[in-house]
């Protein structure tokens, strides 16, 4: 889930030196107790991938068991919702990370961490999609992808109703539920469905988003808005979406799907140049054959105020 750059942690944090964190319900009818012990670990002889979907699994299991509970809600932002079950999820994870990968670096959406792009760090989503999850619309993921430095390592994000567990790892490929996958090769951009979303100033800029929406709309097959920048990456990896288009997302809501997509034969980028980093903000991604006529459209209709960052 995106939010604004307030809420952005600072400095470097390691996952094996984080205080302790405790969370417990705030209302019955959703219960968890998870906990990050703060005592120093040694790393586990699990890979990096092993490691990465055993987190993500961990924070799917707090989400799919919060569907249809009551939890309390609170706004980082007139349009951004956050809930107790994503701080739980995140707190599962972040235990898993803590046992197998104690010095390595955290960067979370919740509770912040790393942001300087240093050294080996873990970037994690706990809940992508808190705004259907709000609604009980099913279509959410948890997203987990490990980078050192500027370079992809690992990304695994989980489409937790459909239990779909989308993977990579740099250089090996990318799996759905352990069988490759790869994306499309659409003819041309008459022939493809693209995703978008839309930054949580929609609420100020909503037309002028809208309106590049619209534009692209009659250049392609049809468009999709769906709510989780995470399984939006996915699916262009898996060929469900032939590519995407969003600004103003943060480095927890791609840094998996970057892998992803990457892995899976996919291209990158910015507004200014490809391929597109974890801390880019405005990202464009698709299937070879159509990702340069995708790139340039999109260029093309951005307001000026997005690609000047103000």
């Amino acid at each position: 889930m995106t939010e604004g750059p307030g809420f952005r942690g600072s400095g470097n944090t390691r996952i094996g030196h984080l205080p302790a964190v405790t969370w417990t319900p705030a209302r019955p009818h959703f219960s968890g107790f998870f906990i990050v012990d703060s005592a120093p670990r040694q790393a586990s002889k699990q890979t990096d991938r092993e490691v990465a979907i055993t987190a993500s699994r961990a924070g799917a299991e707090v989400v799919r068991a919060a569907f249809g509970s009551d939890f309390r809600t609170d706004f980082k932002g007139a349009v951004n919702p956050v809930t107790e079950v994503d701080r739980a999820a995140e707190t599962a994870i972040l235990e898993v990370l803590a046992t197998h990968r104690p010095a390595d670096g955290v960067l979370c959406e919740e509770t912040g961490g790393q942001t300087r792009p240093e050294g080996r760090r873990w970037i994690v989503d706990p809940l992508d999609g808190t705004v259907n999850f709000l609604h009980g619309h099913p279509h959410v993921a948890v997203s987990v992808g490990l980078w050192d430095g500027d370079e992809p390592l690992v990304g695994v994000i989980i489409d937790v109703a459909r239990n779909e567990t989308f993977s990579a790892v740099r250089g090996k490929g990318a799996f759905l539920n352990g069988h490759p996958i790869s994306v499309s090769s659409p003819t041309g951009l008459k022939e493809s469905l693209i995703g978008t979303g839309f930054p949580y100033d929609r609420n100020r800029k909503g037309p002028d988003y809208t309106a590049v929406a619209g534009e692209v709309m009659t250049r392609v097959r049809d468009i999709r808005r769906l709510g989780s920048a995470a399984l939006d990456f996915a699916w262009v990896a898996c060929g469900r979406f032939d590519g995407f288009w969003e600004y103003g997302i943060y480095p927890w809501d791609v840094a998996a799907g970057l892998v992803l997509v990457e892995e899976a034969g996919g291209l990158t980028a910015d507004l200014d140049s490809s391929p597109a980093g974890v801390d880019s903000t405005n990202f464009i991604i698709g299937a070879s054959s159509i990702f340069y006529p995708l790139v340039d459209l999109i260029r093309s209709l951005t307001p000026p105020y997005v690609r000047s960052g103000s």
